[in-house]
């Protein structure tokens, strides 16, 4: 990884926080695909991610790499899970 400037690794930091949080969401609504919290989730997560991309797009070139490497697997899952979900 490239060096960072403070505000890059807080805010690399915080994209990888909420990674964490994606993915405990992800996890839950595979399993509970059609349950009462369904709508609760899907807001909370849409935060989540909304959140990660405005870190993201905060950042210096180096770090933003980095960052969208890091993510890439979670939301490719995501996209396809999402995209299943409305056929």
């Amino acid at each position: 990884m490239t060096t960072m400037t403070t505000s890059d690794r807080i805010r690399f930091r915080s994209v990888g926080n909420r990674l964490n949080l994606v993915q405990e969401h992800l996890e839950a609504m595979q399993r509970d695909v059609h349950g009462l919290e369904y709508a609760h989730w899907k807001e909370e997560v849409d935060e989540l991610w909304k959140g990660i991309f405005e870190q993201i797009s905060r950042m210096s070139e180096g770090p933003q790499r980095s960052s969208l490497e890091l993510i890439r697997d979670d939301w490719t899952q995501f996209l396809q899970y999402y995209a299943t979900l409305s056929e």
